[in-house]
């Protein structure tokens, strides 16, 4: 998995491509973290991801205690429809900020 991850004013702008899995779900917390994200609130992209496993879902919880413990927010943009149903068969279409 790949990520574009910009920093504009004060939102950090994730974009990651491809299945937001086990193998790599990791990888993109750590790219996250590396970009000083504290204090700023976190725009997830999800238009190019097609998949997302309970690694993925552990790693928005993680992301939305970051955010909260900061007074931020963290919205996820453009889930499709694979993503969208995994979202509402566990819950977290209630949870997150989706758009």
């Amino acid at each position: 998995m790949e990520a574009v991850i910009t920093k504009e004013e004060n939102v950090l702008t994730v974009a990651p491509r491809g299945r937001l899995d086990t193998v790599n779900s990791a990888s993109l917390k750590e790219d996250i973290d590396k970009s000083e994200p504290k204090g700023l609130d976190i725009l997830l992209d999800f238009t190019d991801v097609d998949y997302i496993s309970s690694a993925g879902l552990r790693l928005l919880v993680a992301l939305q205690k970051q955010v909260n413990e900061t007074g931020n927010k963290l919205t996820v943009k453009n889930p499709g429809k694979v993503v969208r149903e995994v979202f509402a068969i566990s819950g977290f279409n209630k949870r997150l900020n989706i758009v």
